[in-house]
C-alpha cells in the first residue's frame, strides 16, 4: 500500500445495529470499551466505535497484523503510536458526520477535517486567532469565497499542530499561512523549535450533498504529503 494516504467515513456509512458495527465492536480492546461506555449518548459512543474501528482496520492492514490485536501506546503529549509497528505514524480527525485518518510511514503527521454545519463569524474567529496577514487576506476576499478561504486556513493550522504533537494550545497565530495561499510558501514563528524543518502541507474540498464541502487539510515532514493523489484518498475502510 502506498503511503502516505487518507482514509474517510461517514457515520452514517455503518449503522449502530449493523453486522459491520458488531465487527467493529469484536475490535476493541478492553480499555476501548471502557472508553466507548463513558460517552453519555448513543450517537458519541457509535462515533468512538468507528473512528477505533477505522483505526484498526487500516493499521492492521498495513502492518499485516490482526486489527484486535494491535497495541497503542501514547506519549507524554497525548500523541498515540502503534506498538508493534512504531514506525507508522498516523491522525484522526473528526467533525460533523465525518471521521478521518492519516498515514505516513516517513514522519509524523497531522490531519484536520472540517464539515460546515452552520454560519460563523469568519472574520471575528481570524482576529482572535490568526496571523494579521491571513486576517487581510481574508478581508481582501471575494463574500462568496471567505468561507473556502477561511476553512483552508483553520484546516492546514490545526493539521499542523496536530503533526507536532502540541494541539492549537500552542497559538495558531504562530504559523502564517497567507504566503502558502498564494504560492509563496509557509512562515513560522521562529521560537517554535522546529520551526527549519521541510513542512509539507496539503489540502482539498470534497463535495457534500447539502451544497457545501468537506475540508481536509494535511500536513508533516513527509515530502510526499504536498503531492497526495486523489486515488491516494479512500471513502469507507477499504
Amino acid at each position: 500500500m502506498t503511503l502516505p494516504a487518507v482514509w474517510i467515513l461517514n457515520r452514517d456509512d455503518i449503522a449502530p445495529d449493523s453486522d459491520a458495527a458488531r465487527a467493529m465492536t469484536d475490535l476493541l480492546s478492553d480499555e476501548e470499551r471502557a472508553r466507548q461506555l463513558r460517552y453519555a449518548g448513543a450517537e458519541a459512543r457509535h462515533g468512538f466505535l468507528l473512528s477505533r474501528g477505522l483505526l484498526r482496520n487500516v493499521l492492521g492492514r498495513i502492518s499485516n497484523c490482526a486489527p484486535e490485536s494491535l497495541a497503542f501506546v501514547v506519549s507524554d503529549t497525548g500523541k498515540p503510536a502503534l506498538v508493534s509497528a512504531p514506525e507508522l505514524h498516523f491522525s484522526l480527525s473528526h467533525s460533523g458526520r465525518w471521521i478521518a485518518l492519516g498515514v505516513s510511514c516517513e514522519s509524523d503527521i497531522g490531519i484536520d477535517i472540517e464539515q460546515p454545519l452552520k454560519p460563523r463569524d469568519f472574520l471575528r474567529i481570524a482576529h482572535h486567532y490568526f496571523h494579521q496577514e491571513e486576517c487581510a487576506l481574508l478581508e481582501a476576499s471575494p463574500p462568496e469565497l471567505l468561507p473556502v478561504h477561511f476553512y483552508r486556513l483553520w484546516t492546514m493550522k490545526e493539521a499542523f499542530f496536530k503533526a507536532r504533537g502540541t494541539g492549537i494550545s500552542e497559538g495558531l497565530g504562530r504559523i502564517n499561512l497567507a504566503g502558502f495561499h498564494l504560492g509563496q510558501g509557509i512562515a513560522l514563528d521562529a521560537a517554535i523549535d522546529d520551526a527549519g524543518a521541510p513542512w509539507q502541507f496539503n489540502y482539498s474540498m470534497h463535495p457534500l450533498r447539502d451544497g457545501n464541502h468537506l475540508h481536509l487539510a494535511l500536513a508533516g515532514r513527509d515530502p510526499a504529503l504536498g503531492e497526495l493523489s486523489p486515488e491516494s484518498i479512500h471513502r469507507g475502510l477499504g
